[in-house]
């Protein structure tokens, strides 16, 4: 029963996990006050350009144009850096606990090779009891690897139905 249970966690662990990751670099990787700073920089600047005449004022409207440009483009830089710094951290997490994940899996399979996952009563698997037991010997049962595969495919299933009825 505990094997049942630790194979259908590790599971589910797999599609649980990265969108906790995702949650979690998510927040991590927030605005900092300094593109606050430059957004409301960037409201004033706008708000001043346009109580300019652009064709009376031509170099005071230039100037202010290209203070404009330049925060826009720090603006720009510090978010794609942070962009690019969220995205490293979740691929390096995600991916991480998924070697780690089929590390365990691998570790499972080898140790618990030859035990049943599930023992159900006699012919109730008729007919594929083979093919479900493999590479275990013992009659009417799922083995760990079958166990796996199963659960990873209901599991995903079930993880498509979710995606598919909340668009």
């Amino acid at each position: 029963m505990n094997l049942l249970l630790i194979s259908t966690l590790i599971c589910i662990l797999e599609y649980i996990v990265p969108i906790v990751i995702t949650y979690f670099t998510t927040y991590l990787y927030l605005r900092k006050k300094q593109e606050v700073e430059l957004r409301k920089n960037l409201v004033i600047l706008k708000q001043e350009m346009a109580s300019i005449s652009m064709v009376d004022q031509f170099s005071k409207y230039a100037k202010l144009q290209r203070k404009y440009n330049k925060l826009e483009d720090t603006l720009k830089d510090i978010e794609n850096k942070r962009f690019s710094n969220r995205r490293k951290a979740r691929l390096f997490t995600t991916y991480g606990f998924r070697f780690i994940n089929g590390i365990l899996i691998m570790i499972f399979i080898y140790i618990y090779n030859n035990e049943p996952v599930i023992k159900l009563p006699k012919d109730i698997l008729w007919p594929i009891n083979y093919f479900l037991k493999w590479p275990t010997n013992h009659e009417d049962s799922i083995s760990l690897i079958m166990w796996f595969i199963i659960a990873r495919i209901a599991i995903s299933k079930c993880a498509q139905i979710h995606i598919t009825s909340n668009h």
